[in-house]
């Protein structure tokens, strides 16, 4: 792939997004691929092929549709596509990167939507008899998929019936026919807290769902952003100006005014229909077929041309792990300094632990305890990393949380099997975890792992000296030699 200068690159739609993305040399262009269990297998084998530099696949010419109906794969495949969603500079570290990030929400200014009365998703506007999903090459993912689903890199759009709090949040519709999808909203998840205080009133619930979105949109439906707070606004803060929005034509919500494909219906207590199974982000198809609330389809918006945004899960290392591995690692990064833990030097949320599942956080430790007191609390007390976390570790400061074969050397030279080993019981968890029965409730269990020096022999100084090249003299030989490493 081409090489490219640490900039920042601004836009301001998907279409403008994929610009800047083919500019770099991150955008493949594939014609032909059917809709049915081709394009989602081609991309987890783009994934094997590539291993962490994938390029975005945009599929067009799909058999049974005209040309120009197009879907997108692997959005946030590489650190570069990230960062450039996130108007962060280019050619960074994973843990540079995450420390970026986290410096940007640090402080940052909400900026609310801003209504505006048109915008290209109001090219076409299908209501009644007219609507019908499966106008879009929506694909079946996966070989054991019973059905197609429409909504994976998706924004569903949900209002809180106390409040004028919208959440955006990223979960599946499996299609049933062209007027009918559904949502499959994990418990304990914002859009799910919505739709039970609507269902306990016996109330109807509206949602608007984008399936071809600003990736920034889709990038903060799927992380960690606090309750009752709107990712359009923590968007505009992101990018610096408020997000363009028109009211929904059925529901009346702020949809993106230059969104590619949004669909709006209600979901209504009681009706369900059997839902799944579908390959899970886990890497196994860990949910049974059972039935759940779905959505009436009343309105669909789309430009011409469009662009349907697809994120089936693999097995990982798949093209969704890494947005929840560096959005989720600022996160609880900012969270631990907000709970007045000191000297916090880099978190990462290791990709092959499916972005959530194998945390590593290095500090500098300050006094004795320190490592046990980061563990419980990123484990337990950390909203970014309570669900569905498995293992947490800490490390010194000398170890680089992303490298996965520094963090072994470390388990493997600073860590007693005995003595330095935490259980947690009953954490919270998901039905997508493999180990999880259903009869169990959603509970797992977390192991913690202090992979620190013990901080008695780093006072007394008889730990061993770790074999290295100092400061000095790296500086000295890296100008010396400055030719051996600038190829």
């Amino acid at each position: 792939m081409n090489e490219i200068k640490e900039v920042i690159f601004m836009y301001s739609d998907l279409r403008e997004w994929l610009k800047k993305v083919e500019e770099f040399g991150e955008l493949k262009r594939i014609t032909g691929v059917h809709w049915d269990a081709e394009m989602g297998p081609l991309t987890q084998l783009m994934h094997e092929e590539y291993k962490g530099r994938t390029p975005a696949l945009l599929f067009d010419e799909i058999p049974g549709y005209p040309k120009g109906y197009r879907t997108l794969y692997g959005h946030f495949s590489t650190p570069n596509r990230v960062a450039l969603t996130l108007s962060l500079p280019l050619n960074k570290r994973k843990i540079e990167l995450v420390q970026a990030y986290q410096e940007k929400i640090k402080n940052l200014k909400l900026i609310p939507p801003q209504f505006v009365n048109d915008g290209p998703i109001l090219e076409n506007v299908d209501e009644g008899e007219e609507v019908n999903v499966l106008k879009f090459p929506v694909p079946r993912h996966h070989e054991l998929d019973k059905a197609r689903y429409i909504a994976t890199a998706s924004v569903v759009i949900t209002k809180d019936p106390d409040s004028e709090w919208y959440n955006l949040g990223t979960y599946r519709s499996q299609v049933y026919d062209g007027k009918t999808i559904g949502l499959q909203i994990t418990g304990g998840k914002h859009g799910r807290i919505h739709r039970d205080k609507y269902f306990e009133r016996d109330e109807p619930m509206k949602v608007a769902i984008a399936v071809g979105q600003d990736p920034l949109l889709y990038l903060l439906s799927a992380s960690p952003v606090p309750e009752g707070i709107c990712e359009y606004d923590y968007a505009g803060g992101i990018r610096g100006e408020a997000i363009k929005v028109i009211k929904g034509k059925y529901t009346g919500f702020p949809v993106p005014a230059a969104a590619e494909i949004v669909i709006e219906g209600e979901t209504i207590p009681g009706e369900v229909k059997e839902e799944g199974p579908f390959g899970e982000w886990t890497g196994y198809y860990c949910s049974k077929p059972k039935p759940r609330p779905y959505v009436r389809v009343k309105c669909v918006m789309y430009r011409n041309n469009p662009i349907l945004c697809c994120a089936p899960q693999h097995r990982p290392i798949d093209e969704t792990v890494l947005l929840k591995s560096i959005t989720g690692s600022a996160a609880i990064w900012e969270s631990l300094n907000r709970s007045d833990i000191p000297d916090v030097r880099g978190v990462w949320q290791h990709e092959a632990g499916a972005g959530v599942r194998f945390l590593v956080i290095s500090i500098k430790q300050r006094h004795h305890g320190h490592a046990r007191q980061v563990l419980h609390v990123a484990s337990s007390a950390c909203q970014a990393a309570a669900y569905n976390g498995k293992w947490v570790i800490v490390v010194d400061e000398d170890i680089d949380p992303s490298d996965i074969d520094e963090v072994i050397w470390a388990i493997t030279t600073r860590f007693d099997p005995v003595e330095d080993i935490d259980i947690i019981r009953k954490a919270w968890s998901s039905g997508r975890d493999p180990l999880v029965l259903p009869e169990q409730g959603n509970y797992n269990n977390r192991i913690l792992i202090d992979a620190c020096i013990p901080y008695h022999r780093k006072l007394r100084g008889d730990f061993p000296h770790v074999v290295d090249v100092s400061d000095q003299l790296r500086e000295k030989l890296m100008k010396k030699w400055e030719n051996l490493f600038n190829k």
